[in-house]
């Protein structure tokens, strides 16, 4: 039989405790089960916002014999669900669409976009009593681009992997253009990934940054096309790629405060 859970914790600028009226309306509440046996928690997210949300970063702080918190016991998970949105956006005919804009239901439970009104999980192991922990969210990104923030580090460390993808496309995307400017060049994906493959090694050797090139998708554009990209040169295939990533570019762009310094 599961104990009672004697307290709720409240993110995004407010905490709720036992008997207690929040003093405003926040947009994600987390409340937890405790299993004794198994020592386990699970945490509940529920997305009370009005507003569906792309991305959330969880911190667990462990707390003291004395109640207090213990800062060196601080834990972070990150998940970003931008890319589907950024499918929901880019998606041609209607009825992919309308597919995609229900991926929030169609992914299994805990992925796709966390839809408003909805309940997620999250599950820790090893948690001596439920009472041993304190859970916040420190950023959470919305649909429309904008975001709530408890805890500074923990948004820029988010917006970190965003905005560090989205420099790699931009760069990537400068390279195919470079590439497909020698009209002569009728296999340009080789030109850019041996530029690619150089800036990466360059990024490797650096001790902090943001940017770290990861693999790219161009490899395919070098295989034999198959489905609708069937019977089009590795030229034509590259420009329609570019030309899709530049539009995801534009449209990633407002969910990734490039105006915030993270250094």
């Amino acid at each position: 039989m599961k104990p009672a859970i004697l307290a709720a914790v409240c993110i995004a600028f407010a905490i709720r405790t036992c008997g207690q009226t929040p003093v405003q309306t926040v947009p994600v509440v987390i409340t937890s089960d405790y299993y004794a046996h198994p020592k386990v928690l699970v945490l509940h997210l529920f997305n009370g916002s009005g507003k569906d949300i792309t991305g959330y970063t969880i911190i667990i702080r462990h707390k003291k014999p004395d109640g207090t918190l213990d800062e060196n016991g601080r834990s972070e998970t990150t998940e970003d669900m931008l890319g589907v949105l950024m499918m929901q956006q880019m998606a041609k005919n209607s009825s992919e669409r309308t597919r995609l804009e229900n991926s929030g239901r169609v992914f299994p439970k805990g992925y796709g976009i966390f839809l408003a009104g909805e309940t997620r999980d999250k599950t820790l192991t090893a948690i001596e009593s439920g009472s041993d922990v304190d859970a916040i969210a420190g950023a959470v990104f919305y649909t429309d681009g904008t975001y709530d923030e408890q805890d500074k580090d923990a948004l820029k460390r988010a917006l970190a992997n965003r905005q560090g993808a989205l420099q790699q496309m931009k760069e990537e995307d400068e390279l195919i253009r470079n590439a497909l400017a020698d009209s002569t060049n009728e296999h340009p994906v080789a030109a850019v990934l041996t530029e690619l493959n150089k800036r990466r090694v360059e990024e490797m050797g650096k001790q902090a940054s943001f940017y770290s090139p990861g693999p790219s998708n161009l490899q395919n554009l070098q295989r034999p096309a198959y489905g609708p990209q069937k019977g089009m040169s590795e030229r034509e295939r590259l420009t329609q790629y570019v030309e899709e990533q530049e539009k995801k570019v534009e449209l990633m762009t407002p969910h990734c405060h490039l105006e915030i310094a993270l250094k």
